[in-house]
């Protein structure tokens, strides 16, 4: 084989792994929407200056550590899997982080951050969710930019779908309302509401 045919065989080659990962990832990701299990994910407030990008809103989570197993080797940057339970109020929980892929019930993949020790002495890991952005027009990512982090707390979820490891958003509330409906019915004029989690 020509050094030429060599490399249009590698580029080929080249070409249809990386068209083959990305249709893994949407694969996966249209998968959980369709079929994955629904998590809800509390929110804390963000810095207004670096909430809105554009076509897409800034999340913070109150969810962004997890336990560790005291089995566990010393954990850092690492792909971790992290089983989800549901509290009292209808809100994801992480039980403790695993190295690997839990044989039953949902769980989120991810790489962990720092591991250190909490109040109580026990051993922590910090997280960053695979989900951190809220996509929408630009217009609509502005008012909600404006309207949840700049006027003020306003008690915001999102709902996850999760599904062998993969987690997608699949709607951001405010109040108790999906935030589409929020904005069209004036929601940053109205007062909190205090709004019932139904039990899963």
């Amino acid at each position: 084989m020509s050094g030429r045919n060599l490399r249009l065989a590698l580029f080929v080659v080249l070409a249809v792994t990386q068209l083959a990962v990305a249709a893994g990832a949407i694969i996966r990701s249209e998968l959980a929407l369709r079929s994955g299990e629904v998590f809800r994910f509390k929110l804390q407030p963000v810095d207004p200056v670096d909430a809105f990008r554009g076509r897409y809103v800034n999340l913070r989570f109150e969810l962004d550590r997890a336990p560790v197993a005291d089995r566990l080797p010393n954990l850092h940057n690492q792909k971790i899997y992290v089983p989800l339970a549901v509290d009292r109020d209808g809100f994801a929980v992480f039980d403790s982080a695993v190295l690997e892929r839990p044989a039953a019930g949902h769980y989120l993949g991810m790489r962990c951050g720092i591991e250190y020790t909490d109040d109580n002495g026990g051993r922590v890991v910090s997280l960053a969710l695979p989900f951190q952005h809220y996509y929408m027009t630009e217009e609509l990512a502005r008012e909600v930019d404006r309207s949840l982090w700049r006027r003020g707390r306003r008690p915001a979820w999102v709902t996850v779908r999760v599904r062998n490891g993969t987690g997608v958003i699949e709607d951001l509330y405010v109040d108790g309302r999906p935030v589409r409906e929020w904005l069209e019915t004036g929601g940053p004029e109205q007062p909190p509401a205090v709004t019932a989690i139904p039990e899963q």
